[in-house]
């Protein structure tokens, strides 16, 4: 998208974001407990077979287009929650039900992510549920209150860790028995078709979850280089680690399916306290994915800043920790399929709103 674009008059002062901060940040967001698992990566792109490696280039090339594009249209509509570049986007008509939907997964995936961390430290440390799922909402609390240069301060010294800690573990489980792309075994096809498909479905599937903080960063990002410098190394970094996570799935077929969490088999079978390891960077991956949900619904209902945001926060956390107990799963069967679907409206019209800016700026 060309950079006039950007109507507004282009500084770096002292309270931009750097480009470096906004690109963890980014990678932070989307790599979550899915992610993390391992299952979001095996049904994307692993139960592909070497095509899964074409739908991976794909997806990163979404994410930098993606990316630089809501983050463009954050700084133009200079955004404090996703309810800008959503009208942008779908228009008048069909905001509010994007809105909506979008806004209910972000309190949602919430409720998972607390309901996952005391079920880690529950079936792994033995620590009563109520315990885990506290404590990952008290951390949530903390990070969110402190509005987005919090959040993107926690994002960017987390993300760092977690493409270490998920490269070293992949590249340690490729090694195991060498580097293969094989198809997958008889009786485990792909739950989409086709390497298109799931590349874009994985795209909208998880830029949902980063419209907020994306919009609100690029709102305080210093130039329009600095938003491409943020998404681009952001998805390239994302690109690495599907690739190392996907890498190490397939070359360990039929090792690594049948399992709930295969990346976590897979670190027990590179070292004998390999699955604890990994259990503790899978609690970082729910703790970013918490703290970019938690403050994307707070946001939405309330400005930044304020003591009403504040209270927001601190009320959803409590809210959500009890959906979290009482049978959150079938909301998130329902919920999960359709903020994908609206995922693919939102993309479209991202892709309009994009190409309608380059025809009026030729």
């Amino acid at each position: 998208m060309p950079d006039r674009m950007m109507r507004d008059k282009e500084t770096s002062n002292t309270s931009s974001i750097p480009w470096l901060a906004a690109a963890l940040a980014y990678v932070g967001t989307v790599v979550g407990a899915g992610f993390a698992s391992g299952q979001e990566v095996l049904q994307f792109f692993g139960l592909l077979g070497p095509s899964g490696i074409a739908g991976i280039a794909l997806a990163v090339a979404g994410f930098a287009f993606f990316g630089y594009v809501i983050m463009a249209l954050g700084r133009t509509e200079r955004a404090a929650s996703h309810l800008p570049v959503i009208r942008s986007a779908v228009g008048n008509v069909l905001t509010p039900f994007v809105d909506l939907v979008v806004t209910f997964f972000l309190f949602g995936a919430t409720c998972a992510m607390f309901a996952g961390a005391g079920s880690v430290l529950h079936q792994e440390f033995g620590l009563p549920w109520v315990w885990g799922a506290g404590a990952m909402a008290a951390a949530s609390v903390l990070t969110v209150v402190f509005g987005l240069r919090g959040v993107v301060s926690s994002l960017s010294a987390v993300a760092p860790v977690l493409i270490g800690a998920v490269i070293l573990v992949s590249a340690k489980a490729t090694s195991l028995r060498g580097l293969k792309l094989p198809s997958p075994p008889p009786g485990h096809g792909p739950v989409l078709p086709g390497w298109f498909v799931s590349g874009a479905a994985y795209v909208s599937y998880n830029i949902i979850m980063a419209v907020p903080v994306l919009a609100a960063m690029g709102a305080r990002t210093g130039t329009s280089g600095d938003l491409r410098r943020s998404s681009f190394a952001g998805a390239f970094g994302l690109g690495l680690c599907l690739l190392a996570v996907y890498l190490a799935l397939v070359s360990n077929f039929p090792n690594s399916l049948g399992y709930e969490v295969p990346m976590a088999r897979l670190a027990e079978l590179v070292h004998p306290s390999g699955k604890l390891i990994y259990s503790a960077v899978f609690l970082l991956e729910v703790y970013t994915t918490a703290v970019a949900d938690l403050f994307g619904f707070a946001s939405r209902l309330r400005t930044e800043g304020t003591t009403a945001f504040k209270l927001v926060v601190f009320g959803s956390a409590l809210v959500a920790l009890a959906v979290a107990r009482t049978g959150f799963s079938n909301l998130v069967r329902t919920v999960y399929p359709l903020a994908g679907l609206t995922g693919l409206l939102f993309l479209a019209g991202l892709v309009r709103t994009a190409a309608r800016q380059a025809h009026r700026d030729r």
